[in-house]
C-alpha cells in the first residue's frame, strides 16, 4: 500500500524537529495555538481523518502554477470546500492553473507531498528584515531588494519564480483554523486573525481571497 510506503520513509525526528519549530515561531510571536497528533495524513480524502476530532475549521493546502511555470501560489481553503480553480485562475488572471510537481514544492517549501501547509514557510524561509509581530498590518508583499532574507523559497531558489500565499478569506470567518506544522502526523489549531503576523513575520507576499 503506498500510505503504508510513506509511513515507513517518515523521518521521525526530523519530522518532530520541524514541527516543533513551527510551535517555537508561534511561541516567539505570541500566538495562541493547541497542538495534535495524529495518525499520517496523506490527503484530503485519506480515510484516516474520520477518526480524527478537532473543533476547528480543517484546511487543505494545494500548490499551484501558472501555465508558464512564471508564478507559483499556495492556496489554502477549508477541508470540504471545493476548489474552482478556473474561478481562482480567473481572479488572479492567470490564463490556467494547475498543480505544481513536487520538485518545484520541495524548492519553494522545502517540504515533500503530504505535509503541505501554509505554515511550510515556517522552516523554508529566515524572518523578513522587516518581520516580527509589529509588522503585520495589513498585506504585506516581498518586494525589493531587502524586503525578506529566504534561505530558500518565497523569492525562488537562486532567483526563481516567486511563491504567493493565498488564503479563502471564508477561513477567517473561523473561530479556529487547523493545519499541518510541517507534519502530517500533527494539527496545529488556532485563530485565523493571526495569519497575517506570520505571513508578515517571514515577509510573504499574501492574500486573503473570495472564491465561490
Amino acid at each position: 500500500m503506498a500510505g503504508e510506503e510513506h509511513r515507513e520513509e517518515r523521518d521521525e525526528a526530523a519530522l518532530a524537529e520541524a514541527r516543533q519549530r513551527v510551535y517555537d515561531v508561534f511561541d516567539a510571536l505570541g500566538i495562541p495555538y493547541e497542538a495534535f497528533d495524529h495518525p499520517p495524513i496523506f490527503s484530503a480524502a485519506d480515510e484516516v481523518r474520520k477518526d480524527i476530532k478537532i473543533d476547528a475549521l480543517i484546511c487543505k493546502n494545494l500548490f499551484l502554477r501558472n501555465k508558464d511555470k512564471s508564478r507559483f501560489y499556495l492556496f489554502t481553503l477549508p477541508l470540504d470546500k471545493r476548489a474552482d480553480l478556473v474561478a481562482l485562475q480567473n481572479a488572479l488572471g492567470e490564463t490556467r492553473l494547475s498543480f505544481g510537481d513536487a520538485d518545484a514544492l520541495w524548492d519553494k517549501l522545502r517540504i515533500r507531498p503530504g505535509s503541505v501547509s501554509l505554515l511550510n514557510i515556517i522552516g523554508a524561509c529566515e524572518p523578513g528584515a522587516e518581520g516580527g509581530p509589529d509588522a503585520a498590518e495589513g498585506r504585506h508583499d516581498a518586494t525589493g531588494e531587502d524586503a525578506v532574507a529566504v534561505k530558500h523559497a518565497v523569492a525562488g531558489a537562486e532567483g526563481g519564480p516567486p511563491l504567493r500565499f493565498l488564503v479563502d478569506a471564508e477561513t477567517l470567518q473561523a473561530a479556529r483554523i487547523g493545519v499541518h506544522p510541517n507534519d502530517n502526523a500533527a494539527t496545529i489549531v488556532f485563530s485565523p486573525d493571526r495569519l497575517p503576523d506570520i505571513f508578515a513575520y517571514y515577509g510573504a507576499d499574501f492574500d486573503f481571497i473570495s472564491i465561490g
